[in-house]
């Protein structure tokens, strides 16, 4: 992997993983786009590394502002090396409890945000002849439980979308990994959003998973940074990373049980296509 600086472009920079992968990018040495709806929440530290930083909003839901940002990154920096998706928030809710608005704006942010963001930036990827784009998804996208079906449903669209386009872009010498961060203390926990009406039959689970999430222990987000820097710009990059060891277990024995089930049903499943 080269030394030579690398050049950034982040969304949801305002806070958690974010701000702080832009921070760490830049005292590295390299150019970064930190971009958030609000960016004057961006302007002390962009201000603290002179050109290296550009501060721009950006509304994942509004594509003319990704147009915007990006052609700000291309004009200042000639180049984008790095596309980091990282907005997104979460969802609490039974399947019956979320109203469609809700979750439809979910969607928008998990979802679709970040898919008009490849999609306003690979001419400029292309026409350079490579870059790495990171989805910031979460060990949600791997496993799920009740009650956040709904969010998993969107970072399971995030990482399929990944991987079919880690296939779809190699030719064009441009490499895709989505990461599945445990849980870390970057405030997220505390905005998740919930059903505006809990109903009666849900509300044991709502308790459960509220007990489960007050005893949860949240890592330090310096670490899974660490790790997307690690794998951003390699050569040979992962197409899905987990970040924590406790999503790694979870995931693992999501997998296992997936196997089981697939080897006690696997005469059924060979039958399906035998007749």
């Amino acid at each position: 992997m080269a030394d030579a600086a690398r050049t950034w472009l982040i969304t949801g920079c305002s806070s958690g993983f974010g701000r702080l992968l832009a921070q760490r990018a830049l005292e590295r040495g390299d150019r970064v786009a930190l971009t958030a709806r609000n960016p004057a929440m961006l302007a002390a530290l962009a201000g603290q590394y002179g050109n290296a930083a550009l501060c721009l909003p950006l509304d994942v839901t509004r594509p003319e502002t990704i147009r915007s940002a990006l052609g700000e990154v291309f004009e200042r920096f000639g180049r984008l090396d790095i596309l980091v998706n990282n907005a997104g928030y979460g969802l609490q809710a039974a399947a019956e409890e979320a109203s469609d608005a809700q979750t439809r704006a979910m969607f928008e942010v998990n979802f679709f945000g970040p898919l008009d963001v490849i999609r306003a930036a690979l001419p400029g990827l292309r026409a350079q002849g490579g870059g790495h784009i990171i989805n910031i998804s979460s060990v949600g996208g791997r496993t799920t439980a009740p009650l956040i079906g709904l969010y998993s449903a969107s970072k399971f669209a995030l990482e399929g979308l990944s991987l079919s386009l880690a296939m779809e872009l190699a030719p064009f010498g441009i490499k895709v990994t989505s990461i599945a961060p445990g849980a870390f203390a970057t405030g997220f926990a505390g905005a998740v959003q919930s059903a505006g009406a809990k109903l009666d039959a849900y509300r044991q689970q709502h308790a459960m998973l509220d007990t489960i999430l007050a005893d949860l222990h949240f890592a330090d987000p310096a670490g899974c940074v660490e790790a997307i820097l690690a794998i951003a710009g390699a050569d040979e990059p992962p197409r899905q990373l987990i970040a924590g060891s406790h999503a790694v277990s979870a995931v693992e024995a999501v997998m296992a049980a997936q196997q089981a089930e697939i080897a006690k049903w696997r005469a059924v499943s060979d039958a399906a296509d035998q007749q």
